[in-house]
């Protein structure tokens, strides 16, 4: 359906509930087709398939000009889904999709889903652009970025536009996205010991920019690296952390700590706040090894809590393969500057690699214990290597036919398992010994870092995990059947106010254990 029933409807968005962190892609093309004008209505999809026919009823009631899905890969599936039930209950609208699951492969996106028009590149200019074409009944065709089904034969316009200068981003319409979803990140990480998130974080997200200038193998790229300046950045940090009183800032991007020379702008930057906070970086090793011992005392002395770092290997030949462009000297020799310098890394590794062995797989578990060793403190993730759309790994997986093409890896992906689920094997390892070694990794860490904490804090952790499941228990079968009335609106005040209190002491006397400052 190319073509819509209702001119006059609002732009509906679809994206998976929030977890962890904010979707800066949703929010930044809300905030552009609202600053053009339009009324955008931002929906969550439910998390079981068995509540989407109610979902797609509440969609059909809003009249939308058009429905928008996107985000990652694993997302094909369920929008697929949803299509083929707004369909079946009669849309008078069209569907565009967009984001990392339609740009590599558009036209079978395109295909598989059902959508009527595929969004190539960033999507802003080109909605926006689209909603007008479509309020105005004019022919899609001349929307420049977009692939257009027109009953199952497909073609595309030309490249699309998109911004340019990060200066001209849009202005992120919060309210469309429930607080309660995105800022007491602290609070998700009840179940999950580690010390780099705290109960009490009030955690806002900042974009850096767009793009990457590192080009790894099993990552996708489509556009060219720009960057926010530090000062358009400190001047929507500060309105933020005093919209939400935010104590804690999560910097998410690679182009945060692009150079030293912008860490440095970022530090003083810190210093200028009214207000104390921490803070969480993104960066890499070949980066951090070019900022001084001195910077990062700055950095810990101006509220720097985590550094977030990709290792992905333990083995200097499979880092070489993947074009990582750093050395495992320059991982043993970060990870304890980082220590020395009081700021928690979480790193991650793969298993699978293209022609990865048992032996590098056992490089990286050496090269995990010994910094693990050193410092207890760090954060790892495990994940199966996996070749998306896109990627040049991608590309080795159809030389090597070990799939035929997009439909077969759709086919193959486990959208139930896509970070711990083995899809296409790229390794000289067969099935089974990637599995087992992935596992292997994963349960040696797991040991060797309940070795490393002690008892005492196993026992603290058993008591949050045990204080926070009895609280939900009792939340859901008493607290919130209690009526709104003003004596058990103060009950239902005082029984969540003692279970943030028990769950405070408890994190701060983790802490201490811990020793972590």
């Amino acid at each position: 359906m190319n073509k819509t029933k209702n001119k006059n409807g609002p732009v509906v968005l679809v994206t998976k509930d929030i977890s962890y962190t904010f979707p800066f892609g949703y929010a930044y093309l809300a905030g552009y087709l609202i600053e053009k004008g339009e009324e955008v209505i931002v929906l969550f999809r439910p998390k079981k398939a068995f509540d989407y026919k109610k979902f797609v009823q509440d969609i059909i009631e809003l009249k939308p000009v058009l429905v928008g899905f996107g985000t990652l890969y694993p997302d094909l599936y369920p929008i697929k889904k949803l299509i083929e039930l707004l369909n079946l209950a009669g849309r008078n609208f069209p569907i565009v999709i967009g984001g990392q699951m339609v740009t590599p492969t558009p036209e079978f996106a395109v295909k598989i889903t059902g959508a009527d028009f595929g969004v190539v590149g960033e999507g802003e200019i080109i909605v926006d652009e689209l909603v007008k074409t479509l309020r105005k009944n004019k022919d899609p065709h001349q929307v420049k970025g977009v692939i257009i089904n027109e009953n199952g034969k497909l073609s595309f316009t030309e490249s699309g536009d998109f911004i340019k200068y990060m200066a001209k981003l849009p202005k992120i319409p919060y309210t469309l996205f429930p607080s309660n979803k995105w800022l007491d990140i602290g609070r998700f990480y009840v179940d999950i010991a580690q010390p780099h998130w705290r109960y009490n974080d009030k955690v806002v997200a900042i974009h850096g920019g767009r793009g990457c200038p590192f080009n790894c193998n099993f990552c996708y790229h489509h556009s060219l690296s720009r960057y926010r300046s530090i000062n358009d950045m400190f001047e929507e940090i500060k309105v933020l952390i005093k919209k939400y009183d935010a104590n804690m800032l999560y910097f998410g991007d690679d182009l945060v700590l692009a150079t030293p020379t912008r860490v440095k702008e970022l530090t003083q930057a810190i210093r200028q706040l009214d207000k104390k906070v921490e803070y969480s970086v993104s960066c890499r090793f070949d980066i951090l090894d070019r900022i001084s011992d001195e910077m990062l005392r700055e950095m810990k002395e101006t509220g720097c809590r985590i550094m977030g770092l990709g290792i992905e290997s333990g083995s200097q030949r499979i880092l070489d393969i993947i074009d990582k462009r750093i050395t495992t000297e320059q991982i043993i020799k970060g990870m304890r500057r980082l220590k020395d310098a009081g700021i928690l890394p979480t790193v991650s590794i793969m298993v699978g690699q293209y022609t990865e062995t048992v032996e590098d797989v056992q490089k990286s578990i050496d090269l995990m214990l010994e910094t693990l060793n050193y410092n207890k403190n760090v954060n790892y993730a495990f994940t199966i290597c996996t070749p998306f759309p896109g990627t040049k790994l991608y590309n080795v997986a159809l030389e090597k036919k070990l799939i035929k093409d997009d439909f077969d890896f759709y086919k193959k992906f486990d959208p139930d398992k896509e970070i711990g689920g083995l899809s296409v094997n790229l390794s000289a390892m067969n099935d089974k010994e990637v599995v087992v070694m992935h596992r292997k990794i994963s349960d040696i860490y797991l040991q060797r870092k309940k070795d490393l904490i002690g008892r005492k804090v196993m026992l603290v952790e058993a008591t949050r995990h045990f204080v926070y499941r009895v609280y939900n228990k009792i939340t859901k079968t008493i607290i919130d059947k209690l009526p709104e009335k003003s004596v058990f609106i103060l009950i239902k005040k005082l029984y969540h106010n003692s279970h943030n209190a028990i769950q405070f002491c408890l994190d701060r006397f983790r802490l201490y254990l811990l020793d972590v400052r």
